[in-house]
């Protein structure tokens, strides 16, 4: 908007606009009740007078004879002449009363014309011309006899207003009486409206100039005080508004002006400091922003490198699915599949928070538990020795929850440990069910956190799957959770991907139409059996060998050392039945090309048969079982013992070539 703009639109000069409009006004009105007043206060001391002059007629009346009021005739001395005498008075009277002519007659009622007595001027010019065109006896012809009629009635009547060759008159008219109180003549007096107009209008003129002369001094002293305490404080302040700069320091105006325009005042320094510590809050807000971006992609990075948003595989034995659905840009689930002595080893984990710590913290634990799982295969074992790491070198007091299992794809044992982490879910043609093992603890939260084994053999065809709580914790437009059971509901069988996407199918199904929440991630694991595979509960009794024995030579059938075997497990299982106090005995073995794998399973008392190598005896003290257990040593290719879960495990592959 340009200065022209601007001072059109000022509120001083509409002030003053207003101002001068207020003064013209103020005089108009002034002059209005003015005239009004000129108008009153004419009629009214015009009327005053003729009444002051009745009164003076009427104290004459007993000096003189109104009636023979003439002239007189012949030589009459001047102070004997009544006529003239009284004439003079009357003019002095005019003059002095400011009345411009004073005159006399006889008049009739309704007669319409009137003869004068006399008549007299206060101006010696017009008084000689009254003189002799009104002279005594004179008649005239009136056109407006009323007032003559009212004063013939004993009234003062007018003002009449006459325009004649005399000028613009107020004419009065008054009877005059005799001593015997009759009606002898008619008074009239002229009163020279110009001269009392000009009285009047003096007035008019006084009064309206110092009403107005008032009027504009005090409004120029109020603009004067406007433009100082307001007008002029307003300006500074508007031109420091508009200069204002967030990054420059405010210095506050020393404005000396009312109340409010001080407020004002203050108003706007506290904005200057509140949006000067905003700015800087901004940018605070801006580089953290900026760095939580940048460790947000080091994270995504570091997680995509490490977590696969999918992954498969398959193999003798089994197949495997992954999935993983970060709810953000960077998630804190993981997961983590690998082979390693021929079984299969899957993690799955849930770290807290988010960022660049998180996915640190997340791939410090899944290293930590993959680089113990794959040296000894004890998903236990990882975990506490992970626990215990993440507990020392925990700045941050993050901590992860984890389900670790490993899988032999040769017997369907499935050896798992639980950190704290959600139960897994066994699916298959026969239904599906939750395995509940010890909740255990997450880690890095305390050490020592004595996390144990646990395992459970799959049937042919049967998946587990292990998966986040963003599955069972997914949220409806309904505001309701997913929940396990809807889990164990739609979890169909088939192979392990089949199997992992009903789940993740099922959930993204319910909670469409709503933000996901949380991480959803997933693997599944499938075991299917060898054609080569036998899986059968014994007595703990040795008629038991006679089953064992011919099973194991059909599948070692056509192989040399399928005998030395033979006896091998016999003398463990002769082992069991004599030492363990076991009711049942487990027993599954199967084939795959020349390697033979047999699992023994007891519930009796703990007892590692291969811990020690047996000492040397001699032939005669073999019948204790010793031969067998060392011939099980020399001729397996791998052995492992465990105790889980109150069980006796026992592991062994042997080379049938």
């Amino acid at each position: 908007m340009t200065r022209g703009k601007h001072l059109k639109n000022s509120a001083q000069r509409r002030i003053a606009v207003i101002s001068v409009v207020l003064i013209v006004f103020t005089a108009l009105l002034m002059t209005l009740f003015s005239w009004l007043y000129y108008t009153r206060f004419t009629a009214e001391s015009c009327t005053a007078d003729a009444n002051k002059f009745r009164e003076t007629f009427s104290e004459l009346e007993s000096y003189i004879d109104y009636g023979s009021l003439k002239p007189s005739e012949g030589d009459v001395p001047k102070e004997e002449d009544v006529y003239e005498n009284f004439r003079t008075y009357l003019k002095r009277l005019c003059a002095a009363s400011g009345t411009e002519y004073i005159f006399m007659f006889h008049a009739k009622k309704d007669e319409g014309k009137i003869r004068y007595i006399m008549a007299v001027a206060d101006d010696n010019e017009q008084d000689e011309i009254v003189r002799k065109e009104r002279s005594y006896n004179t008649e005239v012809m009136i056109e407006d006899y009323s007032y003559i009629n009212k004063a013939l009635d004993g009234e003062l009547a007018g003002p009449r207003r006459v325009s004649n060759e005399f000028g613009r008159v107020l004419t009065y008219y008054f009877p005059v009486y005799n001593n015997e109180g009759e009606i002898t003549c008619i008074t009239g007096i002229d009163f020279n409206v110009s001269e009392v107009s000009s009285r009047a209008m003096g007035y008019v003129i006084r009064m309206v100039a110092l009403v107005t002369g008032v009027l504009t001094a005090v409004l120029i002293m109020l603009l004067i005080v406007l433009r100082k305490k307001i007008f002029k404080p307003l300006r500074n302040l508007a031109v420091q508004m508009n200069s204002f700069e967030p990054e420059t320091e405010h210095v506050r105006l020393d404005l000396r002006s009312y109340y409010e325009i001080e407020e004002i005042n203050n108003s706007f320094s506290k904005m200057s400091d509140d949006i000067a510590g905003y700015i800087v809050n901004i940018k605070a807000m801006e580089h953290e922003r900026t760095q939580a971006a940048a460790e947000l992609d080091i994270a995504r990075r570091i997680q995509n490198g490490m977590v696969p948003l999918k992954c498969s595989h398959s193999g003798r034995g089994y197949d495997l699915y992954a999935s993983a659905c970060p709810a953000r840009e960077v998630g804190g689930d993981f997961y983590d599949v690998f082979e390693s002595g021929g079984r299969i080893c899957a993690v799955i984990g849930d770290v807290s928070g988010k960022g660049i710590a998180a996915a640190l913290f997340m791939a410090m634990a899944k290293n930590m538990i993959k680089n113990r799982l794959r040296s000894d295969l004890d998903p236990a074992a990882a975990l506490n020795f992970a626990n215990n790491e993440l507990c020392a070198e925990n700045p941050e007091g993050m901590f992860v929850t984890v389900f670790a299992l490993v899988l032999d794809p040769s017997t369907g044992e499935v050896v798992f440990a639980n950190g704290g982490h959600t139960r897994p879910l066994i699916s298959g043609k026969d239904g599906s069910r939750f395995l509940s093992p010890d909740s255990g603890i997450a880690l890095g939260l305390f050490e020592d956190s004595h996390i144990i084994n646990e395992f459970t053999v799959l049937a042919d065809g049967e998946c587990i799957t292990v998966y986040t709580d963003g599955v069972t914790e997914a949220v409806s437009v309904n505001k309701e959770l997913f929940g396990e059971d809807r889990l164990q509901s739609e979890i169909l069988p088939g192979s392990a991907e089949e199997t992992a996407r009903s789940v993740s199918d099922a959930v993204k199904r319910y909670s469409e139409g709503c933000e996901q929440s949380d991480d959803i991630t997933l693997v599944s694991l499938r075991f299917t059996r060898s054609e080569n595979f036998v899986s059968e509960l014994l007595p703990c009794e040795m008629s038991s060998l006679g089953r064992m024995q011919s099973r194991l030579m059909e599948l070692a059938d056509g192989y040399e050392n399928k005998r030395m075997i033979v006896l091998a497990c016999e003398e463990l299982l002769v082992n069991i039945v004599t030492y363990s106090g076991s009711e049942y005995i487990g027993m599954i073995m199967s084939r795959e090309d020349d390697r033979l794998t047999v699992r023994f399973e007891d519930s009796g008392k703990p007892f590692d048969p291969l811990a020690e190598p047996p000492k040397e005896k001699d032939f005669d003290d073999y019948d204790t079982g010793g031969m067998g257990i060392k011939m099980a040593l020399q001729l397996s290719d791998t052995r492992r013992y465990s105790y889980i879960s109150g069980k006796n495990i026992i592991n062994m592959t042997f080379l049938l070539s």
